[in-house]
């Protein structure tokens, strides 16, 4: 009914039928809250450190507004589109970060538009890639806390592509998807290419996952990027158990294999309790460790209502070498934060 009133209203300001809009949902998610934050370098090199309150912008769950719609073209086939962009909660900026990157696009998280028939499904335009769609299976906090975990970031062969073409298939409990982003480079097309496929299989309680990605650098070519991801979860209920691991490396350069380890309990139809680890190495071109990051993080989720969920989380930051670099602003080995929020989804 909000959503309904909501399409009224948007058309009436447009001076636009409201007919127009009629299969349109609009949607997205707000997340604010406070975090206290020790051992943040003060100085380049993290010569000095000290702590940081701040108030967090999507923490838990990204901060995201988008409009969807499915049309019936008759015969199961549907025609779907999906635009969504991101903004800052804590400043209302458009885009992500301190100040909003609004460079990014308006619709820097998603924009595609395709047919689908039942599990089957082709979608051109931005979208995620096969890498990150195959970690959050296998994502120790199921791609809630990004603000503060590693791992959609790392490994997932950039999280989103732009100029893509995604084909998806899906048959009995398993399922495989395949994406291919052009690099639309004149006279040399598979410059700044990506190619990916992924699968994911669920025998009773297990989830299986794998995903693998080869791309080229779009300034000469000759560069080729792999990631990798495996892993799977074990779902007993109320207990579930996830781990997987990931690896990217470039032609001549070093690689970053990760390690991801997770326990979610539902303690109750409205807390849910999650415990994650990542570890992530930096190696050199040789294979040498050159840093080394570890992240532990314990939180727990309240659901207020369907689409209102209050958390509390805390997180503990292990860092050496390289990963222990002391960036303004960053992190120190040994930093712990604590933080509080409340997400709402409309």
């Amino acid at each position: 009914m909000q959503k309904k009133l909501l399409t009224m209203a948007v058309a009436s300001a447009l001076a636009v039928p409201v007919v127009a809009f009629a299969q349109v949902t609009v949607y997205g998610t707000i997340d604010t809250g406070l975090r206290q934050e020790g051992k943040i370098s003060t100085v380049a090199g993290g010569a000095t450190n000290g702590s940081r309150m701040s108030v967090t912008d999507g923490q838990r769950t990204t901060n995201r507004w988008g409009l969807k719609g499915t049309e019936d073209l008759g015969g199961g086939l549907n025609a779907n589109f999906t635009l969504e962009g991101q903004y800052s909660s804590d400043t209302g900026a458009l885009g992500s970060g301190p100040t909003g990157a609004t460079s990014q696009g308006l619709f820097q998280r998603k924009a595609i538009v395709g047919l689908s028939s039942g599990g089957n499904s082709v979608d051109l335009g931005r979208d995620y890639t096969v890498n990150f769609k195959s970690q959050g299976i296998y994502d120790p906090m199921s791609y809630t806390y990004t603000g503060v975990t590693p791992s959609a970031g790392t490994n997932t062969a950039g999280v989103r592509s732009s100029n893509m073409v995604t084909a998806g298939f899906r048959f009995g409990t398993g399922g495989i998807r395949v994406d291919y982003a052009l690099g639309e480079v004149t006279a040399n097309n598979s410059w700044g290419t990506r190619t990916g496929i992924m699968g994911d299989f669920a025998f009773g309680p297990v989830t299986v996952t794998g995903a693998l990605s080869s791309s080229k650098d779009a300034a000469t070519g000759t560069l080729t990027t792999k990631t990798t991801n495996f892993g799977g979860k074990y779902d007993m209920g109320a207990l579930t158990f996830r781990a997987g691991t990931s690896s990217t490396q470039t032609d001549g350069a070093g690689k970053t294999p990760m390690i991801l380890l997770g326990v979610q309990y539902a303690i109750s139809p409205t807390l849910n309790g999650r415990v994650g680890y990542y570890q992530t190495k930096f190696e050199s071109t040789g294979g040498a460790e050159v840093g080394k990051s570890k992240l532990f993080i314990v939180a727990l989720d309240y659901s207020l209502s369907k689409r209102t969920t209050t958390y509390v989380e805390v997180d503990k930051r292990t860092l050496s070498g390289t990963a222990n670099a002391g960036a303004v602003g960053s992190p120190m080995d040994g930093a712990t934060a604590v933080a509080v929020g409340i997400a709402h989804s409309f």
